[in-house]
């Protein structure tokens, strides 16, 4: 019985044997293939497919890896691959010049259009990832340009390239469609920054419920192009932490939204997903209300705020879970017994409805020989 068939099984409400094991390896991979301070140029859960230069780069992986690719991994060990489909659709603009210029570690996008000029700034970090030091959207005035642009973009599905991706991937692991962010998520992470939107939620409150609404109207048609696509399972990934959504904004700017697209996502016959990889104890009381089938990412105490038991407990009866052994500990040295106690302590809490992982990923200076010792461990569990 492959990975795919126990993935979609516990979906159908089947206890899979032996247990779920889909580590993220991807950041850890691409690290162990890079040279320190150089870009990295495959993210979290993106494929990095046989056939392509980085494996040659000996970087800094251990010697005993060194002729393995990142998909050998998977295939020696039995894990499975889990990929989000990112790059599903082309972006499109009609009266919008979008620039993207890199200046060594500084990486600047503007967008020029008849209602003005927005301009966002990310910078290189030491870990090769970019983050942003300057959103696109400073006041209200900006958001007016906002809107323009978003009139003005247009989404080109790209089925045939997610369709390569699902037939890479075959029966090896599960592909999900991407849908990047809630129109509150954009507005908080993408926009206008945390800081920007809860100033302006309590003294222009009008204009930013009007852009949410004017938002929306855009996100619900990514999730018809989503529905009409050739994969499963989609994911909202709105990486929704309560210290930047608080339970009660949750509640009233993202649990309705949730609704709707799940509603056009399950007609069409899909599973949906959220990822949810931040503190979320605040949220468990509203999980049941959003209407998701699966949550990602799930990373439980010592790295976020609640513990397994809690999650479980809170979860809906036709509800499942990704949730790993937090990260954390496979960078401390730990005896191998902590970790695979930890392994067994999520096995049990679940009960048959979670995909055991590493909490959100596995970090560069993670152990991948731990990640090893847990795998193993899944693949007895249960039998």
């Amino acid at each position: 019985m492959t990975h795919r068939h126990r993935f979609f099984q516990m979906l159908a409400g089947q206890t899979p044997k032996p247990a779920l094991f889909f580590p993220d390896i991807t950041d850890w991979y691409s690290a162990m293939r890079t040279p320190a301070g150089q870009e990295r140029h495959y993210g979290a859960g993106g494929m990095i497919p046989d056939g392509i230069p980085l494996h040659q780069e000996p970087g800094s992986m251990p010697a005993e890896f060194q002729g393995m690719t990142f998909l050998d991994f998977y295939r020696r060990f039995g894990w499975g691959l889990p990929i989000h489909g990112y790059s599903w659709y082309k972006t499109l603009y009609d009266g919008v010049e979008m620039t993207d210029v890199r200046q060594g570690g500084l990486r600047t996008t503007t967008w020029t259009c008849s209602a003005g000029t927005l301009v966002e700034k990310h910078m290189l970090a030491g870990d090769g990832s970019w983050a942003i030091t300057e959103h696109r959207v400073k006041d209200l005035a900006d958001l007016r340009v906002m809107r323009y642009i978003v009139e003005h973009t247009s989404y080109k599905p790209r089925y045939d390239h997610l369709q390569k991706l699902m037939d890479q991937i075959g029966e090896n692991g599960v592909c999900d469609v991407v849908l990047q962010r809630s129109p509150f998520g954009k507005l908080v992470h993408m926009y206008m920054g945390f800081e920007n939107v809860i100033y302006n939620l309590a003294d222009s409150p009008r204009e930013i419920l009007d852009f949410l609404a004017f938002q929306e109207h855009y996100d619900l048609q990514m999730a018809h192009l989503a529905a009409a696509s050739p994969a499963r399972v989609v994911i909202m990934s709105d990486h929704t932490d309560e210290n930047l959504v608080s339970p009660s904004q949750y509640r009233q700017y993202c649990i309705p939204f949730y609704q709707k697209i799940n509603a056009i996502l399950h007609q069409a016959g899909k599973f949906v997903s959220t990822h949810l990889d931040g503190n979320i104890r605040g949220y468990m009381p509203l999980l049941k209300e959003t209407g998701f089938d699966l949550l990602d990412g799930c990373t439980p105490a010592p790295m976020m705020n609640y513990e397994i038991e809690e999650l479980a407990r809170a979860m809906g009866k036709n509800m499942y879970c990704w949730c790993g052994v937090p990260a954390t500990l496979f960078c401390q040295g730990l005896d191998d017994e902590e970790i695979l106690d930890y392994g067994r302590r999520i096995l049990d809490a679940f009960e048959g409805r979670v995909i055991l992982n590493i909490g959100d990923i596995l970090p560069p200076n993670g152990d991948i020989r731990q990640v090893i010792r847990l795998g193993q461990f899944a693949s007895q569990y249960g039998l």
